[in-house]
């Protein structure tokens, strides 16, 4: 270990580039086990170890191994976290005869720290019922709708007995983490269920996007839907019978709705909720059942560690994955307000992570920060080491070292321009056994110390708005009834990183919060049903020279109708209905096909009128109809687009119209924050930088070397597919 450190010891050197500071001590405290915390730091949510900040930097293994212990030890990594789903399933620590026990995960802790004694460690613990207790309690199993072969049996999230006892059993693994001879080393626990530990519903191992998910059908997810139902309906059958058209419908005979029911959909692509109202009442309760789960154990670790331990779990994620509606975490409104849960992870997007992509990070981060939850970029981007081994994963994309480092700058990048943590993941092994990957990942930590000391505030003039509950009344995706939603959260979000102006992402209920942050631009991206209340916090909006960006039916559905209407008020366009077309439109402006090569039902058009000025003409079956466009109205301005086809330059466009700030014109992906900066490039180049105040000094932290001092501009040659982070002092 003295020789690595020698190596590389240039990383722990105060003597940097910057303003550059020593890392916070996280080394176990010499008297009472460390109290470890998540609060504010620097306008950003952060972590705390007895009063004083520590630096959001993990590095991540299955199960910790010596070689990467050691060389990320001697690069500046003291935080370290491990143990999947596989670890669970083959060292369950719940066994049949009553015992909670952690021989392996005992043994793998102290390997840990046989290589660094002062490394603070956060396990995953799965809270999830051993296949014994499955075996030995069948009416507490997941019942689905359709079974697959290979899959076991495993508990229903609604099983009251499993949370009692699995509850029971999780506590008892936290008192013998926090008891044993490592328990000072202990900063948090991981807290994970179901499929991979992702918090997904069991039937995620189904899933299906064209098709329902197989679901749960169990009789504890029966009683679950009854209770939410008497508690929706005031415990009124009249009320249920109104709401389900059933007039001899009780309570007690509620049942799940099947396949083929969820399937439906009763108004072209859309659950009318006058037809379709037990479907979409079930999507309500099963989301909430997998919250109310999360919640259970996180309060569980929260009471044992008398408030010492945080807490983290996989949530929330926003909807690129494709998963069927009732798998994705459409929940997290209510999660993000829980005081049992910390911290929150993902992986960053599967759909844009090679070179010249943006790698969204899969979370509502201004939400996130809003309710002071901490988030952590799961870093598991393949390094170019895994195209060596003799059956490479096909996701692997890069063949070099530099690629390589491109990718981890990117991730870098990401992470401190939005003032949240980063855990480099080694997730198939041996992606880091390259001195020069090691040197990387020990140059960001040193970085990520030393924007600690600096402001992580956000900067960002356009808010985007999400309402993951809005599916519930669309159909299934990647079918006819549901293009729209990939193409919005996969061809359209893209579009917003290209625009040289940062953006933050919220949730529909924090929308009145952050009314007064000074927003001047608001993408609905995908508000597709409103409560009456949230219309009403758009509809606040409408003045001090905002703009308004809306997409494919704001406001279109609620708890009682589907409303052309309502849409046309909120946004301020009169609106055609069009049974099916192209998700395509051609520019006004010089003819540019823009969209999805997909077909929709049940679009919209926008009809003539006085002011509206038109964006985009659709194709084929609308190619008379107008699919994008703007209005000028007194006090604001609203744009309308019915496909996911807004241009970057477009959107770049009408952000200066309303005031915002832009950085860059390039085209390349671009984030920044009060202090940070990050361009990742598509084209090689010079690439002009305008930034909205004077700073300093200006150091590119890839290279260490200062490009400009006492500006507001500057301009830096880069070559396509590479990473520049700028501090901005």
């Amino acid at each position: 270990m003295k020789n690595i450190a020698k190596r590389i010891g240039w990383l722990l050197s105060a003597a940097t580039v910057g303003a550059q500071v020593k890392a916070a001590d996280v080394s176990p405290s010499p008297g009472e086990r460390p109290v470890w915390s998540v609060r504010e730091h620097q306008g950003m949510p952060g972590l705390w170890k007895d009063g004083q900040p520590v630096t959001p930097m993990i590095f991540w293994q299955w199960q910790p191994e010596p070689y990467e212990v050691e060389h990320m030890s001697a690069a500046g990594i003291s935080l370290f976290s491990f143990f999947g789903s596989k670890q669970h399933y083959e060292h369950p620590y719940w066994t049949k005869d009553g015992r909670v026990a952690m021989p392996f995960q005992d043994a793998e802790i102290r390997e840990l720290l046989s290589v660094n004694p002062n490394a603070c460690f956060l396990p995953r613990l799965f809270a999830t019922a051993p296949e014994w207790w499955v075996a030995e309690n069948p009416g507490e199993a997941c019942r689905f709708s359709w079974e697959k072969k290979g899959v076991p049996a495993r508990e229903s999230f609604a099983s009251q007995k499993c949370l009692r006892e699995e509850g029971e059993a999780c506590r008892r693994a936290v008192r013998h983490l926090l008891d044993a001879d490592y328990g000072k080393n202990l900063l948090g626990i991981h807290v994970a269920n179901g499929p991979w530990g992702e918090n997904f519903y069991w039937d995620a191992y189904y899933s299906a996007t064209t098709n329902p998910a197989a679901s749960d059908q169990s009789e504890p997810m029966r009683q679950r839907l009854i209770r939410y139902l008497r508690e929706k309906y005031g415990n009124d059958v009249g009320r249920l019978r109104d709401a389900w058209k059933d007039a001899s419908l009780t309570f007690e005979a509620v049942r799940v709705p099947g396949a083929s029911e969820r399937m439906r959909t009763t108004a072209g692509a859309w659950r009318d909720p006058q037809k379709s109202r037990a479907v979409i009442d079930y999507f309500e309760c099963h989301n909430e059942v997998a919250v109310e789960m999360l919640d259970h154990y996180c309060k569980i670790v929260k009471e044992e560690s008398k408030g010492t331990l945080p807490t983290m779990a996989f949530f929330g994620y926003t909807m690129d994955e494709n998963w069927s509606i009732e798998n994705d975490h459409r929940g997290i409104s209510k999660m993000l307000r829980s005081p049992n849960l910390d911290m929150l992870s993902a992986p960053h997007t599967y759909y844009r992570r090679k070179l010249g992509e943006d790698g969204e990070m899969r979370q509502y981060l201004g939400s996130a920060a809003l309710h002071g939850k901490l988030f952590f970029d799961e870093g598991d981007d393949q390094t170019y080491l895994e195209k060596k081994k003799p059956h490479p994963d096909k996701r692997c994309t890069v063949t070099t070292a530099a690629e390589s480092q491109s990718l981890l700058y990117r991730e870098f990048g990401n992470t401190v321009t939005h003032g949240v943590g980063l855990w480099y993941m080694d997730l198939q092994g041996g992606w880091f056994r390259d001195p020069a990957l090691i040197d990387t990942v020990g140059r960001m930590k040193k970085w990520a110390d030393v924007s600690m000391r600096h402001s992580r505030r956000r900067v960002s003039q356009v808010a985007v708005i999400s309402a993951p509950e809005s599916e519930f009344y669309l159909g299934y995706r990647q079918t006819p009834n549901n293009e729209i939603s990939y193409g919005l959260y996969h061809d359209q979000m893209g579009a917003f990183y290209r625009t040289g102006a940062p953006f933050d992402w919220y949730l529909i209920d924090d929308l009145e919060a952050i009314r007064d942050k000074g927003y001047k631009v608001y993408v609905f991206l995908d508000c597709f049903y409103l409560t009456e209340a949230q219309r009403r916090a758009v509809e606040a909006l409408r003045s001090d020279k905002r703009t308004l960006i809306w997409f494919y039916a704001p406001g279109y559905a609620s708890q009682e109708n589907l409303s052309l209407p309502r849409m046309e008020a909120l946004t301020g366009f009169a609106l055609e209905p069009v049974e099916e077309g192209a998700l395509q439109g051609a520019l006004s402006s010089g003819g540019q096909t823009v969209g999805i090569a997909k077909r929709q039902k049940s679009l919209f058009a926008v009809r003539p009128g006085e002011g509206v000025r038109e964006l985009a003409r659709g194709t084929e079956s609308l190619k008379e109809k107008t699919v994008m466009a703007v209005k000028r109205n007194p006090g604001w301005t609203s744009v309308f687009s019915s496909i996911p086809g807004m241009t970057a330059d477009q959107l770049r466009a009408l952000y200066r119209e309303a005031g915002v700030h832009v950085y860059s014109e390039c085209g390349d992906v671009l984030s920044a924050n009060d202090s940070w900066l990050m361009l990742h490039t598509r084209t090689t180049g010079t690439k002009q930088v305008v930034l909205p105040k004077t700073c300093r000094k200006i150091t590119e932290i890839t290279t260490e070397k200062v490009v400009a001092e006492n500006v507001s501009a500057f301009s830096i040659d880069l070559p396509i597919y590479s990473t520049a982070v700028f501090l901005l002092e």
